[in-house]
């Protein structure tokens, strides 16, 4: 788009509502009895919308495991990078999206564009109310949406469910972003 001074005007980043991820792994639902020859990273433009504007690339790396029925299976950890500043979740950058699953897990993450420190509290704030609006919806597990820091203060883990919950923490690869993380293993 461009202005009436013919300079262009930047897009408006999208405003993501929660941990909804987009398919970052074609093939998923194949893998079990087939492995990693089953899955490939999908392409940013055959991400659905608005994501395939957003998404600059996807990588992904597959370890083949047994399933549960001792066939064949994967985990896979796939990595999608952002377009600087295409998207933002309450009011903060997010620069990468990153999923892992297998049979046994499933880890959905934003790597957020600002530190620990500078962004704990608001962060916190908006992942209890996150997890009240969604214990309402369903049955409450002992300590859901209860916020339990972190030795050291630096991060905190919020139950969700029998097997998982939100975590808030600094990003071990890069002290200056935050990973924002819904998750749950068996």
């Amino acid at each position: 788009m461009t202005g009436a001074a013919g300079m262009a005007q930047a897009t408006p980043a999208i405003e993501l509502a929660g941990l909804d991820l987009p398919a970052l792994v074609q093939g998923a639902q194949q893998v079990s009895g087939r492995g990693c020859p089953a899955v490939r990273a999908r392409k940013p433009a055959a991400l659905e919308r608005p994501w395939r504007s957003v998404v600059t690339a996807v990588s992904m790396r597959c370890a083949a495991l047994d399933g549960p029925d001792g066939k064949p299976d994967a985990r896979t950890e796939a990595i999608a990078t952002l377009r600087p500043g295409a998207a933002v979740l309450q009011g903060v950058p997010v620069v990468a999206l990153r999923h892992s699953a297998s049979w046994a897990h499933d880890d959905q993450q934003y790597v957020l564009a600002a530190a620990y420190s500078d962004i704990a509290t608001r962060m916190g704030a908006y992942i209890k109310a996150r997890c009240l609006s969604q214990a309402n919806a369903g049955g409450v597990v002992e300590g859901q949406c209860t916020a339990v820091h972190e030795e050291g203060g630096q991060g905190l883990f919020m139950r969700t469910s029998e097997l998982g919950g939100l975590w808030l923490r600094p990003d071990p690869d890069d002290a200056h972003r935050t990973v924002l993380a819904e998750a749950w293993s068996e």
